[in-house]
Protein backbone atom coordinates (compact mmCIF):
# COMPACT_ATOMS: atom_id res chain seq x y z
CA UNK A 1 0.00 0.00 0.00
CA UNK A 2 2.49 2.48 0.88
CA UNK A 3 4.42 1.52 -2.66
CA UNK A 4 1.20 2.07 -4.35
CA UNK A 5 1.31 5.87 -2.40
CA UNK A 6 4.64 6.51 -3.27
CA UNK A 7 4.04 5.61 -7.24
CA UNK A 8 0.78 8.06 -6.89
CA UNK A 9 2.38 11.33 -5.46
CA UNK A 10 5.37 10.96 -8.39
CA UNK A 11 3.19 10.59 -10.84
CA UNK A 12 1.40 14.02 -9.55
CA UNK A 13 4.75 15.80 -9.62
CA UNK A 14 5.46 15.00 -13.36
CA UNK A 15 5.42 18.25 -14.78
CA UNK A 16 5.17 20.46 -11.26
CA UNK A 17 8.74 22.11 -12.41
CA UNK A 18 10.99 22.37 -8.86
CA UNK A 19 13.11 25.57 -10.58
CA UNK A 20 15.37 27.30 -7.90
CA UNK A 21 15.51 30.50 -8.99
CA UNK A 22 14.63 32.13 -6.09
CA UNK A 23 17.85 30.46 -4.86
CA UNK A 24 20.16 32.35 -7.40
CA UNK A 25 20.51 28.69 -9.41
CA UNK A 26 19.00 28.14 -13.38
CA UNK A 27 18.89 24.78 -14.74
CA UNK A 28 21.82 22.51 -16.09
CA UNK A 29 20.67 21.45 -19.82
CA UNK A 30 19.74 18.07 -18.73
CA UNK A 31 17.18 19.17 -16.27
CA UNK A 32 15.69 21.54 -18.55
CA UNK A 33 14.88 19.15 -21.01
CA UNK A 34 13.67 16.63 -18.49
CA UNK A 35 11.43 18.70 -17.49
CA UNK A 36 9.94 19.63 -20.79
CA UNK A 37 9.30 15.81 -21.19
CA UNK A 38 8.15 15.36 -18.38
CA UNK A 39 5.52 18.43 -19.21
CA UNK A 40 4.83 16.47 -22.95
CA UNK A 41 3.85 13.28 -20.42
CA UNK A 42 1.56 14.81 -17.97
CA UNK A 43 -0.67 16.86 -20.87
CA UNK A 44 -2.01 16.18 -23.61
CA UNK A 45 -1.89 19.71 -24.79
CA UNK A 46 1.92 19.51 -24.66
CA UNK A 47 4.33 18.06 -26.87
CA UNK A 48 8.10 18.23 -27.35
CA UNK A 49 9.60 18.27 -30.90
CA UNK A 50 12.80 17.36 -31.93
CA UNK A 51 14.46 19.32 -34.98
CA UNK A 52 17.77 19.06 -36.16
CA UNK A 53 21.26 18.94 -34.98
CA UNK A 54 23.20 21.72 -32.93
CA UNK A 55 27.20 22.38 -33.39
CA UNK A 56 27.45 20.39 -30.56
CA UNK A 57 26.03 17.42 -31.92
CA UNK A 58 22.57 17.47 -29.95
CA UNK A 59 19.23 17.91 -31.51
CA UNK A 60 17.29 21.17 -31.22
CA UNK A 61 13.65 20.95 -29.52
CA UNK A 62 10.40 22.95 -29.71
CA UNK A 63 8.16 22.85 -26.57
CA UNK A 64 4.39 23.32 -27.79
CA UNK A 65 1.45 24.27 -26.26
CA UNK A 66 -2.26 24.08 -27.83
CA UNK A 67 -5.63 23.86 -26.45
CA UNK A 68 -7.24 21.36 -29.01
CA UNK A 69 -4.40 18.85 -28.70
CA UNK A 70 -3.33 19.60 -32.43
CA UNK A 71 0.49 19.77 -33.06
CA UNK A 72 0.42 20.05 -36.75
CA UNK A 73 1.53 23.83 -38.31
CA UNK A 74 -0.88 23.82 -41.21
CA UNK A 75 -3.82 22.77 -38.62
CA UNK A 76 -3.18 25.36 -36.43
CA UNK A 77 -3.05 28.10 -38.98
CA UNK A 78 -6.38 27.06 -40.78
CA UNK A 79 -7.80 27.39 -37.59
CA UNK A 80 -6.65 31.33 -37.39
CA UNK A 81 -4.54 30.65 -34.05
CA UNK A 82 -1.93 33.30 -33.48
CA UNK A 83 1.39 31.76 -32.44
CA UNK A 84 4.38 33.35 -30.01
CA UNK A 85 7.44 31.51 -30.16
CA UNK A 86 9.96 31.98 -27.58
CA UNK A 87 14.14 31.32 -27.84
CA UNK A 88 16.21 30.93 -24.78
CA UNK A 89 19.99 30.84 -24.25
CA UNK A 90 20.85 31.81 -27.63
CA UNK A 91 23.36 33.97 -25.21
CA UNK A 92 23.21 30.72 -22.10
CA UNK A 93 25.11 33.23 -19.50
CA UNK A 94 21.73 34.97 -19.91
CA UNK A 95 20.22 32.05 -18.25
CA UNK A 96 16.69 34.14 -16.92
CA UNK A 97 14.32 32.99 -20.06
CA UNK A 98 15.37 29.21 -19.43
CA UNK A 99 13.19 29.66 -15.83
CA UNK A 100 11.18 31.97 -17.03
CA UNK A 101 9.57 29.50 -20.06
CA UNK A 102 9.44 26.53 -18.23
CA UNK A 103 7.39 28.11 -15.36
CA UNK A 104 5.36 29.93 -17.95
CA UNK A 105 4.60 26.81 -19.84
CA UNK A 106 3.85 24.66 -16.18
CA UNK A 107 1.88 28.04 -15.34
CA UNK A 108 -0.56 27.58 -18.19
CA UNK A 109 -0.95 23.91 -18.57
CA UNK A 110 -1.47 23.06 -14.85
CA UNK A 111 -3.85 26.29 -14.70
CA UNK A 112 -5.67 24.96 -17.69
CA UNK A 113 -5.43 28.76 -18.86
CA UNK A 114 -4.13 28.00 -22.23
CA UNK A 115 -5.80 30.21 -24.84
CA UNK A 116 -8.19 28.67 -27.75
CA UNK A 117 -6.60 31.65 -30.38
CA UNK A 118 -3.35 31.36 -29.35
CA UNK A 119 -0.29 28.54 -30.07
CA UNK A 120 3.10 28.81 -27.93
CA UNK A 121 6.56 27.41 -29.19
CA UNK A 122 9.19 26.89 -26.86
CA UNK A 123 13.21 26.61 -27.45
CA UNK A 124 14.20 25.18 -24.10
CA UNK A 125 18.09 25.98 -24.76
CA UNK A 126 19.27 26.95 -28.62
CA UNK A 127 23.12 26.98 -27.92
CA UNK A 128 22.85 24.12 -26.00
CA UNK A 129 27.32 24.12 -27.10
CA UNK A 130 27.24 27.10 -24.31
CA UNK A 131 24.43 25.91 -22.26
CA UNK A 132 26.67 22.96 -21.47
CA UNK A 133 29.90 25.27 -21.34
CA UNK A 134 28.82 26.09 -17.68
CA UNK A 135 31.07 28.53 -15.71
CA UNK A 136 30.43 31.40 -13.16
CA UNK A 137 32.92 33.56 -14.25
CA UNK A 138 33.04 35.04 -17.85
CA UNK A 139 29.93 37.57 -17.41
CA UNK A 140 31.81 39.34 -14.91
CA UNK A 141 29.24 42.29 -14.18
CA UNK A 142 26.11 40.18 -13.42
CA UNK A 143 24.02 39.32 -11.02
CA UNK A 144 24.02 35.41 -10.57
CA UNK A 145 22.80 32.89 -11.15
CA UNK A 146 25.57 30.72 -9.36
CA UNK A 147 26.39 28.94 -12.95
CA UNK A 148 25.83 29.38 -16.54
CA UNK A 149 26.55 28.85 -19.67
CA UNK A 150 28.91 30.64 -22.34
CA UNK A 151 28.40 33.03 -24.57
CA UNK A 152 29.75 31.78 -27.62
CA UNK A 153 28.67 28.15 -29.23
CA UNK A 154 30.52 24.79 -29.78
CA UNK A 155 31.95 26.81 -32.45
CA UNK A 156 32.41 30.10 -30.23
CA UNK A 157 29.62 31.69 -32.29
CA UNK A 158 27.44 34.43 -31.15
CA UNK A 159 24.32 33.07 -31.94
CA UNK A 160 22.58 36.27 -32.16
CA UNK A 161 24.77 37.36 -35.40
CA UNK A 162 23.84 33.88 -37.15
CA UNK A 163 20.15 34.50 -38.07
CA UNK A 164 21.34 35.46 -42.31
CA UNK A 165 24.50 34.15 -42.42
CA UNK A 166 24.19 30.61 -41.36
CA UNK A 167 27.62 29.36 -40.21
CA UNK A 168 26.03 27.50 -37.64
CA UNK A 169 24.07 24.04 -37.55
CA UNK A 170 21.93 25.93 -34.43
CA UNK A 171 20.67 28.36 -36.63
CA UNK A 172 20.04 26.14 -39.76
CA UNK A 173 17.96 24.05 -37.44
CA UNK A 174 16.08 27.16 -36.10
CA UNK A 175 15.39 28.58 -39.66
CA UNK A 176 13.51 25.76 -40.68
CA UNK A 177 11.45 25.61 -36.98
CA UNK A 178 11.08 29.69 -37.68
CA UNK A 179 9.50 28.67 -41.12
CA UNK A 180 7.66 25.38 -40.60
CA UNK A 181 5.87 27.24 -37.71
CA UNK A 182 5.94 30.98 -39.33
CA UNK A 183 4.91 32.57 -35.77
CA UNK A 184 3.19 35.92 -35.55
CA UNK A 185 5.56 36.88 -32.88
CA UNK A 186 8.97 35.99 -31.66
CA UNK A 187 10.79 36.29 -28.59
CA UNK A 188 14.07 36.48 -28.04
CA UNK A 189 15.11 36.57 -23.87
CA UNK A 190 18.43 37.87 -23.19
CA UNK A 191 20.19 40.15 -19.81
CA UNK A 192 21.15 43.30 -20.16
CA UNK A 193 25.16 44.75 -19.91
CA UNK A 194 25.79 48.14 -19.91
CA UNK A 195 23.82 51.26 -17.48
CA UNK A 196 22.50 50.62 -14.27
CA UNK A 197 19.05 52.20 -13.46
CA UNK A 198 16.08 50.82 -11.33
CA UNK A 199 14.14 49.20 -14.20
CA UNK A 200 14.20 45.45 -14.11
CA UNK A 201 13.22 45.01 -18.08
CA UNK A 202 13.96 46.82 -21.06
CA UNK A 203 13.16 46.17 -24.29
CA UNK A 204 14.41 45.99 -28.11
CA UNK A 205 11.42 45.69 -30.23
CA UNK A 206 10.48 45.50 -33.66
CA UNK A 207 11.19 49.30 -35.07
CA UNK A 208 7.67 49.88 -36.97
CA UNK A 209 10.12 50.85 -40.14
CA UNK A 210 11.28 47.53 -39.96
CA UNK A 211 7.70 46.40 -41.15
CA UNK A 212 5.31 47.37 -44.57
CA UNK A 213 3.30 50.84 -43.87
CA UNK A 214 0.08 48.28 -42.93
CA UNK A 215 1.99 47.53 -40.16
CA UNK A 216 3.50 50.35 -38.54
CA UNK A 217 0.71 52.13 -36.98
CA UNK A 218 -0.51 48.93 -35.43
CA UNK A 219 2.96 48.74 -33.88
CA UNK A 220 3.65 52.23 -33.14
CA UNK A 221 -0.31 52.71 -31.52
CA UNK A 222 -0.97 49.63 -30.40
CA UNK A 223 1.49 46.60 -29.56
CA UNK A 224 4.17 48.45 -28.30
CA UNK A 225 2.30 51.29 -25.96
CA UNK A 226 -0.14 47.64 -24.45
CA UNK A 227 3.52 46.24 -23.99
CA UNK A 228 4.81 49.07 -21.88
CA UNK A 229 1.00 49.03 -20.17
CA UNK A 230 0.96 45.92 -19.32
CA UNK A 231 4.41 45.58 -17.62
CA UNK A 232 3.45 48.41 -15.64
CA UNK A 233 0.55 46.34 -14.50
CA UNK A 234 2.48 43.37 -13.49
CA UNK A 235 4.75 45.47 -11.38
CA UNK A 236 7.63 45.22 -13.63
CA UNK A 237 7.72 49.31 -15.94
CA UNK A 238 9.57 48.94 -18.71
CA UNK A 239 11.90 50.98 -20.89
CA UNK A 240 13.39 50.72 -24.32
CA UNK A 241 17.32 48.83 -24.44
CA UNK A 242 18.81 51.41 -22.55
CA UNK A 243 21.76 52.58 -25.26
CA UNK A 244 22.83 56.09 -23.69
CA UNK A 245 23.00 58.99 -26.19
CA UNK A 246 26.31 60.06 -24.57
CA UNK A 247 28.06 58.35 -21.10
CA UNK A 248 24.60 58.30 -18.63
CA UNK A 249 20.85 57.48 -19.53
CA UNK A 250 19.96 61.17 -18.95
CA UNK A 251 21.35 61.89 -22.45
CA UNK A 252 18.65 60.09 -23.86
CA UNK A 253 18.66 56.68 -25.40
CA UNK A 254 19.41 55.74 -29.15
CA UNK A 255 16.37 52.99 -30.51
CA UNK A 256 17.88 52.00 -33.28
CA UNK A 257 16.62 49.71 -36.72
CA UNK A 258 18.23 46.50 -35.96
CA UNK A 259 19.76 44.41 -39.00
CA UNK A 260 18.29 40.90 -39.96
CA UNK A 261 21.44 39.48 -38.00
CA UNK A 262 19.60 39.86 -34.76
CA UNK A 263 16.88 37.92 -33.76
CA UNK A 264 14.67 40.73 -33.54
CA UNK A 265 15.61 41.85 -36.90
CA UNK A 266 15.28 38.92 -38.79
CA UNK A 267 11.96 38.18 -37.57
CA UNK A 268 10.62 41.14 -39.57
CA UNK A 269 11.69 40.03 -42.48
CA UNK A 270 9.14 37.92 -42.59
CA UNK A 271 6.12 40.13 -40.78
CA UNK A 272 6.60 38.63 -37.47
CA UNK A 273 6.96 40.92 -34.46
CA UNK A 274 10.46 40.49 -33.11
CA UNK A 275 11.28 41.60 -29.61
CA UNK A 276 14.72 40.52 -27.84
CA UNK A 277 13.50 41.01 -23.72
CA UNK A 278 16.40 42.62 -21.74
CA UNK A 279 16.61 41.47 -18.24
CA UNK A 280 18.73 44.26 -16.50
CA UNK A 281 22.39 42.27 -15.09
CA UNK A 282 22.35 44.22 -11.58
CA UNK A 283 18.91 42.88 -10.43
CA UNK A 284 18.84 39.40 -8.83
CA UNK A 285 18.09 36.48 -10.42
CA UNK A 286 14.68 36.05 -9.50
CA UNK A 287 13.54 39.48 -10.18
CA UNK A 288 15.03 38.84 -13.63
CA UNK A 289 13.10 35.21 -14.30
CA UNK A 290 10.00 37.34 -13.17
CA UNK A 291 10.61 40.17 -14.99
CA UNK A 292 10.79 37.88 -17.96
CA UNK A 293 7.77 35.32 -17.31
CA UNK A 294 5.79 39.14 -17.01
CA UNK A 295 6.84 39.99 -20.10
CA UNK A 296 5.58 36.65 -21.86
CA UNK A 297 2.73 36.96 -20.03
CA UNK A 298 1.80 40.68 -21.62
CA UNK A 299 2.47 39.31 -25.22
CA UNK A 300 0.25 36.33 -24.38
CA UNK A 301 -2.63 38.74 -23.29
CA UNK A 302 -2.22 40.99 -26.11
CA UNK A 303 -2.25 38.06 -28.62
CA UNK A 304 -5.58 36.59 -26.96
CA UNK A 305 -6.90 39.99 -27.45
CA UNK A 306 -6.37 40.81 -31.01
CA UNK A 307 -5.17 37.10 -32.43
CA UNK A 308 -8.23 38.31 -35.44
CA UNK A 309 -6.35 41.59 -36.19
CA UNK A 310 -2.91 40.33 -35.75
CA UNK A 311 -3.43 37.24 -38.33
CA UNK A 312 -4.85 40.29 -40.89
CA UNK A 313 -2.62 42.32 -40.93
CA UNK A 314 0.26 40.41 -41.32
CA UNK A 315 -1.61 38.88 -43.93
CA UNK A 316 -2.26 42.39 -45.53
CA UNK A 317 1.40 43.04 -45.28
CA UNK A 318 2.88 39.46 -46.79
CA UNK A 319 0.75 40.75 -50.15
CA UNK A 320 2.01 44.29 -50.03
CA UNK A 321 5.62 42.94 -49.99
CA UNK A 322 5.13 41.13 -52.98
CA UNK A 323 4.21 44.64 -54.81
CA UNK A 324 6.39 46.76 -53.13
CA UNK A 325 9.08 48.36 -55.29
CA UNK A 326 11.17 50.46 -53.18
CA UNK A 327 13.23 49.01 -50.14
CA UNK A 328 15.43 50.79 -47.94
CA UNK A 329 19.18 49.75 -47.80
CA UNK A 330 20.76 51.77 -44.80
CA UNK A 331 19.29 54.32 -42.44
CA UNK A 332 20.18 57.63 -41.46
CA UNK A 333 19.51 58.82 -37.71
CA UNK A 334 16.96 61.98 -37.33
CA UNK A 335 18.22 63.65 -34.37
CA UNK A 336 16.05 66.46 -34.41
CA UNK A 337 13.52 64.63 -33.53
CA UNK A 338 12.60 62.66 -30.55
CA UNK A 339 9.90 61.01 -27.93
CA UNK A 340 9.98 61.86 -24.23
CA UNK A 341 9.48 58.68 -21.69
CA UNK A 342 9.62 58.66 -18.26
CA UNK A 343 12.81 56.71 -16.89
CA UNK A 344 14.20 55.28 -13.57
CA UNK A 345 17.67 56.03 -13.15
CA UNK A 346 20.62 56.63 -10.18
CA UNK A 347 22.65 59.52 -10.01
CA UNK A 348 25.72 59.51 -11.88
CA UNK A 349 29.04 60.67 -10.73
CA UNK A 350 32.29 60.66 -11.21
CA UNK A 351 35.60 59.77 -8.61
CA UNK A 352 39.28 58.55 -9.02
CA UNK A 353 39.40 55.25 -9.50
CA UNK A 354 41.31 53.16 -7.26
CA UNK A 355 42.72 50.69 -9.75
CA UNK A 356 43.73 53.39 -12.42
CA UNK A 357 43.56 57.11 -10.48
CA UNK A 358 41.47 58.09 -12.91
CA UNK A 359 38.41 59.42 -13.26
CA UNK A 360 35.45 56.22 -13.44
CA UNK A 361 31.61 56.52 -13.73
CA UNK A 362 29.55 55.59 -10.37
CA UNK A 363 25.94 55.18 -10.39
CA UNK A 364 24.82 56.14 -6.73
CA UNK A 365 22.06 53.94 -5.66
CA UNK A 366 21.05 56.20 -3.14
CA UNK A 367 20.53 58.76 -5.08
CA UNK A 368 17.10 57.52 -7.00
CA UNK A 369 15.42 59.77 -9.73
CA UNK A 370 12.41 59.78 -11.81
CA UNK A 371 12.30 61.84 -14.73
CA UNK A 372 11.73 62.15 -18.75
CA UNK A 373 14.63 61.74 -21.12
CA UNK A 374 14.70 61.73 -25.04
CA UNK A 375 14.39 58.56 -26.91
CA UNK A 376 15.66 58.84 -30.19
CA UNK A 377 14.01 56.63 -32.83
CA UNK A 378 13.35 58.34 -35.84
CA UNK A 379 15.39 57.48 -39.12
CA UNK A 380 15.47 58.52 -42.70
CA UNK A 381 15.90 56.25 -45.65
CA UNK A 382 19.52 56.13 -46.59
CA UNK A 383 20.43 53.69 -49.31
CA UNK A 384 17.17 52.91 -51.23
CA UNK A 385 16.89 50.70 -54.31
CA UNK A 386 14.37 48.96 -56.74
CA UNK A 387 13.32 45.97 -56.78
CA UNK A 388 14.06 44.18 -60.20
CA UNK A 389 11.28 41.80 -61.95
CA UNK A 390 14.05 38.90 -61.45
CA UNK A 391 17.52 38.31 -60.21
CA UNK A 392 19.78 35.88 -62.02
CA UNK A 393 22.01 34.03 -59.52
CA UNK A 394 24.82 31.29 -60.92
CA UNK A 395 24.66 27.54 -59.34
CA UNK A 396 27.89 27.39 -58.53
CA UNK A 397 27.74 30.31 -55.57
CA UNK A 398 25.93 26.74 -53.63
CA UNK A 399 26.59 27.86 -49.88
CA UNK A 400 23.90 31.23 -50.91
CA UNK A 401 21.46 28.84 -52.76
CA UNK A 402 21.25 26.51 -50.13
CA UNK A 403 20.55 29.56 -47.55
CA UNK A 404 17.77 31.06 -50.15
CA UNK A 405 16.10 27.57 -49.62
CA UNK A 406 15.95 27.22 -45.83
CA UNK A 407 14.13 30.67 -45.98
CA UNK A 408 11.65 28.96 -48.02
CA UNK A 409 12.53 31.59 -51.15
CA UNK A 410 10.87 29.91 -54.48
CA UNK A 411 13.71 29.53 -56.56
CA UNK A 412 13.44 28.33 -60.53
CA UNK A 413 16.28 26.27 -62.38
CA UNK A 414 16.68 27.36 -65.96
CA UNK A 415 15.68 24.41 -68.05
CA UNK A 416 18.58 25.00 -71.02
CA UNK A 417 21.23 27.63 -71.42
CA UNK A 418 20.62 31.09 -71.93
CA UNK A 419 21.82 34.58 -72.44
CA UNK A 420 20.29 36.92 -70.67
CA UNK A 421 20.70 40.95 -70.54
CA UNK A 422 20.24 42.90 -67.47
CA UNK A 423 21.90 45.13 -64.80
CA UNK A 424 25.19 44.11 -62.94
CA UNK A 425 27.32 45.60 -59.93
CA UNK A 426 30.92 46.16 -60.29
CA UNK A 427 32.38 46.66 -56.83
CA UNK A 428 34.83 49.77 -56.92
CA UNK A 429 35.46 49.55 -53.20
CA UNK A 430 35.19 47.96 -49.70
CA UNK A 431 36.40 48.42 -46.27
CA UNK A 432 37.25 45.48 -44.10
CA UNK A 433 37.98 45.15 -40.19
CA UNK A 434 41.30 44.25 -38.86
CA UNK A 435 39.84 41.78 -36.97
CA UNK A 436 37.20 38.80 -37.50
CA UNK A 437 33.87 39.84 -36.26
CA UNK A 438 31.25 36.21 -35.39
CA UNK A 439 33.74 34.47 -37.45
CA UNK A 440 34.14 36.63 -40.65
CA UNK A 441 35.44 40.01 -41.91
CA UNK A 442 31.99 41.62 -42.98
CA UNK A 443 32.54 44.49 -45.55
CA UNK A 444 31.95 48.08 -45.15
CA UNK A 445 31.79 51.00 -46.99
CA UNK A 446 30.64 49.46 -49.91
CA UNK A 447 30.85 51.47 -53.53
CA UNK A 448 29.34 49.95 -56.54
CA UNK A 449 28.80 51.19 -59.83
CA UNK A 450 25.80 49.51 -62.46
CA UNK A 451 26.56 48.32 -66.03
CA UNK A 452 24.24 46.44 -68.17
CA UNK A 453 25.95 43.26 -69.18
CA UNK A 454 24.91 40.05 -72.15
CA UNK A 455 25.38 36.68 -70.02
CA UNK A 456 25.64 33.52 -71.07
CA UNK A 457 23.60 31.45 -68.16
CA UNK A 458 23.43 27.67 -67.73
CA UNK A 459 20.85 24.84 -67.53
CA UNK A 460 20.47 24.97 -63.41
CA UNK A 461 21.45 28.23 -62.91
CA UNK A 462 18.70 30.21 -60.67
CA UNK A 463 16.17 32.58 -61.27
CA UNK A 464 14.35 34.28 -58.33
CA UNK A 465 10.94 36.38 -59.29
CA UNK A 466 10.28 39.20 -56.88
CA UNK A 467 6.86 38.58 -56.57
CA UNK A 468 7.26 36.58 -53.18
CA UNK A 469 6.24 36.81 -49.57
CA UNK A 470 9.77 36.75 -48.98
CA UNK A 471 10.89 39.37 -51.01
CA UNK A 472 12.29 41.87 -48.42
CA UNK A 473 14.63 38.60 -46.87
CA UNK A 474 15.96 38.43 -50.92
CA UNK A 475 16.30 42.32 -51.20
CA UNK A 476 17.84 42.21 -48.18
CA UNK A 477 20.54 39.56 -48.52
CA UNK A 478 21.28 39.84 -52.42
CA UNK A 479 21.67 43.60 -52.57
CA UNK A 480 25.41 44.04 -51.72
CA UNK A 481 24.89 47.17 -49.84
CA UNK A 482 22.36 46.19 -48.18
CA UNK A 483 23.11 45.70 -43.86
CA UNK A 484 23.64 41.95 -43.53
CA UNK A 485 23.70 41.08 -47.19
CA UNK A 486 25.65 38.19 -48.24
CA UNK A 487 28.44 40.11 -50.06
CA UNK A 488 29.03 41.64 -46.95
CA UNK A 489 29.25 38.69 -44.95
CA UNK A 490 32.20 37.41 -47.61
CA UNK A 491 29.79 34.66 -49.24
CA UNK A 492 30.82 36.70 -52.86
CA UNK A 493 34.69 36.98 -51.46
CA UNK A 494 36.48 35.48 -54.81
CA UNK A 495 34.99 37.79 -56.81
CA UNK A 496 37.55 40.56 -55.61
CA UNK A 497 40.53 38.60 -56.39
CA UNK A 498 42.40 39.08 -59.65
CA UNK A 499 43.25 35.78 -61.31
CA UNK A 500 44.93 37.12 -64.14
CA UNK A 501 48.42 39.28 -64.26
CA UNK A 502 51.45 40.76 -66.58
CA UNK A 503 55.03 40.39 -66.34
CA UNK A 504 56.11 44.19 -67.21
CA UNK A 505 59.33 42.79 -69.45
CA UNK A 506 57.13 41.28 -71.72
CA UNK A 507 54.29 43.91 -71.55
CA UNK A 508 56.16 46.95 -72.25
CA UNK A 509 56.13 46.56 -76.32
CA UNK A 510 52.02 45.92 -75.68
CA UNK A 511 51.79 49.12 -73.41
CA UNK A 512 53.67 51.17 -75.79
CA UNK A 513 51.67 49.99 -78.70
CA UNK A 514 48.39 50.58 -76.95
CA UNK A 515 49.37 54.50 -75.83
CA UNK A 516 50.11 55.06 -79.46
CA UNK A 517 46.95 53.77 -80.88
CA UNK A 518 44.24 54.64 -78.18
CA UNK A 519 44.36 58.46 -77.75
CA UNK A 520 41.80 58.57 -74.80
CA UNK A 521 44.25 56.28 -73.20
CA UNK A 522 47.63 57.83 -73.41
CA UNK A 523 45.14 61.62 -72.22
CA UNK A 524 44.19 59.79 -68.85
CA UNK A 525 48.01 58.43 -68.18
CA UNK A 526 49.74 61.49 -68.84
CA UNK A 527 46.88 63.14 -66.52
CA UNK A 528 47.55 60.79 -64.19
CA UNK A 529 51.03 61.16 -64.37
CA UNK A 530 51.10 64.79 -63.91
CA UNK A 531 48.92 64.77 -61.00
CA UNK A 532 50.22 62.00 -58.92
CA UNK A 533 53.59 62.27 -57.91
CA UNK A 534 54.01 58.74 -56.45
CA UNK A 535 52.69 57.10 -59.84
CA UNK A 536 54.68 59.26 -61.91
CA UNK A 537 58.03 57.68 -60.16
CA UNK A 538 56.77 53.93 -60.55
CA UNK A 539 57.19 52.24 -63.13
CA UNK A 540 55.23 48.80 -62.72
CA UNK A 541 52.34 50.86 -61.38
CA UNK A 542 52.03 52.93 -64.90
CA UNK A 543 52.30 49.77 -66.46
CA UNK A 544 49.41 47.92 -64.14
CA UNK A 545 47.77 51.21 -64.96
CA UNK A 546 47.52 50.40 -69.22
CA UNK A 547 47.14 46.54 -68.56
CA UNK A 548 43.58 47.89 -66.26
CA UNK A 549 43.07 49.76 -69.29
CA UNK A 550 44.04 47.30 -71.94
CA UNK A 551 41.50 44.50 -73.58
CA UNK A 552 43.91 41.92 -71.98
CA UNK A 553 42.54 43.05 -68.62
CA UNK A 554 39.68 39.91 -67.03
CA UNK A 555 36.43 41.43 -67.87
CA UNK A 556 34.77 40.28 -64.52
CA UNK A 557 36.82 41.52 -62.43
CA UNK A 558 35.58 42.93 -59.05
CA UNK A 559 31.95 42.24 -61.04
CA UNK A 560 29.02 40.60 -58.56
CA UNK A 561 27.50 37.28 -60.24
CA UNK A 562 23.52 38.28 -59.14
CA UNK A 563 22.21 39.83 -62.15
CA UNK A 564 18.58 42.48 -61.99
CA UNK A 565 16.63 41.81 -64.80
CA UNK A 566 14.38 45.39 -64.74
CA UNK A 567 10.69 45.56 -65.87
Amino acid sequence: MRSLIIIFLSSLLIGQIPLKYNDNITPTYEEAITWYQQLDKQYKTAKLFTYGLTDIGKPLHLFVISSDKKFDPETYRSKDKCMIMINNAIHPGESCGVDASIKFADDLLRNKEIPKNVIIGIIPAYSIGGVLNRNSTTRANQNGPEEYGFRGNARNLDLNRDFVKLDSKNAKSLTKIFHEWKPDFFIDTHTTNGADYQHVMTLLGSHPLNFPPVMQDFVKAELLPNLYSSMNEFGFPMVPYVSPVKRTPDSGLRSGISPPRFSNGYATLFNTFGFISEAHMFKKYSERVESTIAFLNSVLDFAKINSVEIIEIRRKANDYLKTQGKFTLTWKADTTRFDLINFDGYEAEYKPSKVTGFERLHYNRDKPWTKQIPVYSYYTSSIQVEKPEYYVLPQAWGEVIERLELNNIELIRLCKDTVITGEMYIIENVANPSEPYNGHFPHSKIELKTVIKTRQFYKGDILISMNQIGNRYIIETLEPQARDSFFRWNFFDSILDQREYFSPYIFEETADSLLQTDKQLRKEFDKRKASDEEFATNAYEQLKFIYQHSPNFEADYRLYPVMRIMD
